[in-house]
């Protein structure tokens, strides 16, 4: 992509996947990989402190 291109809007993450030794050394490079976001993709609930956006403040009080 060039630096003058447009971009899509949304979430986009570039992963770059290599196997390595516990010195760091590199054993196995198996590329890079896009992984291309939902649109409306709902935040990490695992985190703390906990979500508390109304999509998740919802589901917490149908869950009681």
């Amino acid at each position: 992509m060039k630096a003058t291109a447009r971009r899509k809007p949304g979430a986009r993450m570039t992963l770059h996947v290599y196997r390595v030794t516990r010195d760091g050394a590199v054993t196995q490079d198996f590329g890079t990989l896009n992984v291309e976001g939902k649109e409306n993709a709902l935040p990490i609930r695992d985190a703390y402190p906990p979500c508390e956006c109304p999509r998740h403040r919802a589901a917490k009080a149908a869950a009681r």
